[in-house]
């Protein structure tokens, strides 16, 4: 993550290891998704990911309040963080859309 290389990390020790932490975990956990097979597991590590996410933006407010990170450092980040955080409950919320419309559809197929 961008943001890590502009934080002070006397001002507020071990949260930079956090956010990178954190960051990483958003696109490992989309990775993994990825090659889950079932929408079940995809739908686990999205939101997963969507935690990871949350966690990030923590830090940030943190590393802000502390003033470990410019708060126009920090405007940048949490907008995209923001902006991820969207993305992730989109698809997440199109999985369970796409589920229910299934279960709909199997329970007309009983029905008849």
């Amino acid at each position: 993550m961008f943001a890590a290389q502009h934080v002070l990390a006397h001002r507020a020790p071990g949260v930079r290891g956090q956010l990178v932490r954190a960051a990483a975990s958003i696109g490992a956990n989309i990775a993994e998704a990825s090659g889950l097979g079932t929408d079940k597991n995809f739908k686990r590590q999205l939101r997963l990911a969507l935690a990871s996410a949350n966690e990030c933006g923590s830090h940030l407010r943190l590393l802000k309040r502390t003033g470990a990170l410019d708060p126009l450092e920090h405007a940048r980040c949490e907008t995209k963080r923001v902006v991820v955080c969207k993305m992730l409950t989109s698809l997440i919320r199109r999985l369970e859309e796409a589920e229910a419309r299934s279960e709909d559809a199997q329970y007309t197929r009983r029905r008849r």
